[in-house]
């Protein structure tokens, strides 16, 4: 009776750990978008890269933007990067269940005035702090983000863009 009890209690740790090994496997792929919100907090492309996996598919569905790889994910964040003097996250809400994380948080920043003089073509743009609206659906395997899906929040966006070129001055090149 003894050597059941004592079998019983072997297999019921066993199955524990399992359960445990189990359960950290679900939560690695929220630790991968940890990491990733870190390397986007830190502007480092570099870093940013080595979330994704090399043949990773990032799409902005309500802008139809669609970049595969990372040659082509590195452009498009060295050109993100480049238009910012600071680049953050704030993270509401959180679900993942195995591979599959879905974040609804905001893109938080201040876009360089002297980016958006050269993107809008008028001098004088003052910097510009912005709030995003977004929800991301972020597909993980093998430690790596394979597809990331954002879904901004296109009125917040359009708000923006109207912003930023009503805050660039009239460019009197013309007059000279």
């Amino acid at each position: 009776m003894k050597r059941r009890l004592s079998l019983a209690a072997v297999f019921a740790a066993l199955a524990a750990l399992v359960l445990s090994l189990g359960a950290g496997v679900k939560n690695d792929s929220g630790s991968i978008v940890d990491r990733f919100f870190a390397a986007y907090r830190s502007g480092s492309v570099d870093d940013l890269l080595a979330v994704y996996a090399p043949d990773a598919v990032f799409e902005d569905v309500n802008q139809r933007h669609r970049v595969v790889g990372h040659d082509e994910l590195r452009a498009m964040l060295q050109d993100l990067v480049a238009m910012h003097q600071q680049m953050g996250i704030r993270e509401k809400r959180r679900v993942a269940e195995d591979r599959t994380v879905v974040v609804e948080y905001e893109y938080v920043g201040t876009l360089s005035g002297a980016a958006l003089s050269q993107a809008t073509g008028k001098s004088g743009c003052p910097d510009l702090s912005y709030t995003l609206p977004v929800t991301s659906w972020y597909d993980i395997a093998g430690g790596r983000i394979r597809v990331q899906k954002d879904f901004i929040d296109l009125a917040s966006l359009r708000e923006l863009q109207k912003r930023a070129a009503a805050s660039a001055a009239p460019d009197a090149s013309h007059l000279q």
